[in-house]
């Protein structure tokens, strides 16, 4: 069983402005069946390029994430105070609105942050309906998030009986630390259309995990950062798929084999709200954070070094978004390696 535990519209906000993706030809983002006999290395080639892709036929139902969003969007449709009354305020769990976390970074959004565990399910004080579509929700997204880090494993070339390398730090660990996040875009009208600049939903980061698991509305708005040209391109929205991010974690692990995405979202500005489900998973606090032994030739160095997790995620949470968190632990960044 999967534990989902949470220790009116939203208010205004001042407008952080931010240019809009570039206007040309979108990227093409790798959509990847997780059935496929290839799916291990096109899995592995999205990591390695973009740290991001697409996962099709991934076996989650799609009543469960329905359910989800109906109850999720009845919650947010509730009265401030209400909101703050059942979660708490974000510290982190909890629901939060405008402040993302407490250095300074606000945006456009709403947002419940929970903790997720194996364990019996907790007394919770929201409504019943969504704890257990998001416990069911979670308990299916956990199990493609376990896939594709296998998929993972085996596109870095991990021999067949080490391949759950990745998911043993995370799915069914004791102790492990997963989450799940639902943030909550409400419209934004207060700048007119087809102008050069949004407004910041969410601004741009890398996320500090191993991997985050991602599905959305029909409502537009994120965008990842090309690294080969420095430009942020739209991610066109696909209710029936899963998104998955390589973090900051799973660059470490792969000794910067794969990348993390840096990537943002921009509050829509029709008249739909945006509604995004986020898994992330992450290991225990005292799980080691270095490359692995099994996807290292012989003689190559780390590129980083080694740390806990709950190191770098307490120290993950003293920056602002934008912030290089990798660079203090980088002993010689990969693009010099890969010019060596």
């Amino acid at each position: 069983m999967v534990a989902i535990t949470a220790p009116s519209s939203i208010e205004h906000i001042p407008l952080v402005r931010c240019p809009k993706a570039n206007a040309s030809p979108p990227a093409v983002i790798p959509s990847i069946d997780l059935s496929a006999p290839g799916a291990a290395a096109a899995v592995a080639d999205a990591c390695r390029s973009l740290g991001f892709f697409k996962a099709t036929n991934h076996g989650v139902p799609g009543g469960l994430a329905d359910a989800l969003e109906a109850g999720a969007m009845a919650f947010f449709a509730l009265p401030q105070q209400e909101k703050l009354d059942m979660s708490g305020p974000a510290r982190p769990l909890g629901y939060g609105s405008k402040s993302i976390g407490s250095n300074g970074d606000v945006g456009w959004l709403e947002y419940l942050l929970l903790s997720v565990s194996s364990s019996s399910v907790p007394s919770s004080a929201l409504p019943p309906s969504l704890r257990m579509a998001l416990e069911e929700y979670t308990r299916a997204v956990r199990e493609v998030g376990g896939r594709v880090m296998e998929l993972m494993a085996e596109g870095l070339g991990v021999a067949e009986e080490e391949r759950a390398v990745l998911r043993r730090m995370v799915v069914g660990r004791e102790g492990s630390d997963e989450m799940v996040r639902v943030n909550h875009y409400p419209p934004c009208c207060l700048l007119p259309p087809g102008r050069d600049c949004g407004v910041t939903g969410f601004g741009e980061h890398t996320d500090p995990q191993i991997i985050s698991v991602l599905r959305s509305n029909c409502t537009a708005g994120l965008q990842i950062l090309l690294r080969d040209s420095a430009r942020w391109v739209p991610v066109p929205p696909d209710p029936d798929s899963f998104f998955v991010n390589v973090g900051d974690s799973l660059q470490v692990l792969t000794n910067g084999r794969f990348r993390s995405v840096k990537h943002r979202v921009l509050a829509p500005e029709g008249t739909e709200s945006r509604l995004s489900v986020i898994y992330f998973g992450g290991p225990a606090p005292s799980q080691r954070i270095a490359p692995l032994p099994q996807v290292m030739r012989e003689g190559e160095q780390s590129l980083y070094r080694e740390f806990t997790w709950g190191e770098y995620k307490k120290a993950a949470y003293k920056t602002r978004l934008g912030d290089n968190r990798l660079g203090p632990y980088e002993l010689l960044p990969a693009e010099e390696v890969a010019a060596k």
